[in-house]
């Protein structure tokens, strides 16, 4: 007898739904579990195979989430490995990275790490935070490295490292802090480095770096420190360089810098540290230095400048440090200097300074 939606086969139909319903559910939940289960323990076999954690693991817990320097999110995936001053030995290259696409912060820092930075590292897509300075790490920085495209900070400072600042950096558009300071890295500047507007921090000193510093730096109107002392930088200090507005500290000694100290430095008012020693600057030192009113410290010392000192100086309220030693300045030292109350250190020495020295200087305290 056919049912014709009766109410009982309606209810049949009903149950039969509800069912298969829980039964796909149940089927997808227990996949899902398993692909967790899984993905899971090759986290942490690839932990245990690095050797880092050899004797570290606690001996009542073979859950790696438990263990020193790991964290895992809700799902037992590992999002955070900081292994900062863990005296760990070996290359870098023992633990497979390709084995944490969730991980989103790695520290490694100031540890005893060798051999060179694997390629594989590029497959960490998630991650924001990646710190490998003071380690003895060789070799070039890979190409990959630009596949992080969520990076925020990097740090490879203090190591060995050789060879180009590869161009691909500049793809990590969301890079806030940038250190690759004291290596032994060649070559230019690469211009792609002004794709980076969300970049504070910038440290490339100590390495062997050449050329000039490129115009696109101009773009990087976040940028709150630049350094880039001790290296063979060359050329005119760029006129776009002065776009940077919310600069507070800037190192460009013991270069090769040379041509003169553009007018245009007065547009950084917010600097705090200016040093541009041991350069071959000639010209005479800009009266538009006294707009740098926050300034505590400023470094000019030798140079080839040939100028008189500015009577604008004594506008510097707050600094704390003058040095214009080693340069041919001349002339006599203007009584603005006096106006400097907070004056801790100062040096002319080694000028062609001319008259006597202000007898209201010694009515500077600190000095």
């Amino acid at each position: 007898m056919a049912c014709n939606f009766s109410n009982t086969c309606r209810a049949v139909i009903v149950f039969i739904w509800a069912a298969l319903t829980l039964l796909i559910v149940h089927v997808a939940s227990a996949t899902n579990i398993s692909i967790h289960v899984a993905a899971s323990e090759i986290e942490r076999q690839a932990l245990l195979n690095s050797g880092w954690w050899k004797d570290r693991i606690p001996h009542n817990t073979s859950d790696h989430c438990n263990w020193f320097g790991i964290t895992c999110d809700y799902e037992g995936r590992i999002t955070h490995i900081g292994l900062a001053e863990s005296n760990i030995k070996g290359e870098l290259g023992h633990i497979n990275f390709s084995c944490f696409p969730n991980l989103q912060y790695l520290d490694l820092s100031n540890n005893n790490l060798s051999g060179s930075i694997p390629s594989q590292i590029g497959s960490l897509s998630n991650l924001k935070y990646l710190d490998l300075d003071r380690n003895n790490l060789t070799g070039t920085i890979p190409k990959e490295i630009g596949s992080l495209r969520n990076l925020e900070v990097l740090d490879l400072s203090s190591n060995n490292l050789n060879g180009t600042i590869p161009k691909e950096i500049g793809s990590l558009k969301n890079l806030k802090q940038l250190d690759l300071s004291s290596n032994n890295l060649n070559g230019t500047i690469p211009k792609e480095i002004g794709s980076l507007r969300n970049l504070e921090g910038l440290d490339l000193s100590s390495n062997k770096l050449s050329g000039v510093l490129p115009q696109e730096i101009g773009n990087l109107k976040s940028l709150i420190g630049l350094f880039v002392r001790n290296n063979t930088l060359g050329g005119p200090i760029p006129s776009t360089l002065f776009r940077l507005t919310n600069l507070e500290v800037l190192y460009l000694g013991f270069n090769q810098f040379n041509g003169t100290i553009p007018r245009e430095i007065g547009h950084l008012k917010n600097l705090t540290y200016l040093f541009i020693k041991v350069n071959k600057l000639t010209g005479a030192i800009p009266s538009t230095l006294g707009q740098l009113t926050s300034l505590l410290q400023l470094d000019l010392s030798s140079n080839q400048l040939h100028s008189s000192i500015p009577l604008e100086i004594g506008n510097l309220s707050a600094l704390e440090e003058l040095d214009l030693s080693d340069n041919k300045i001349h002339g006599i030292i203007p009584d603005e200097l006096t106006k400097l109350s907070q004056l801790k250190n100062l040096n002319l020495s080694s000028n062609l300074l001319s008259g006597q020295i202000p007898s209201a200087i010694g009515k500077l305290f600190n000095l």
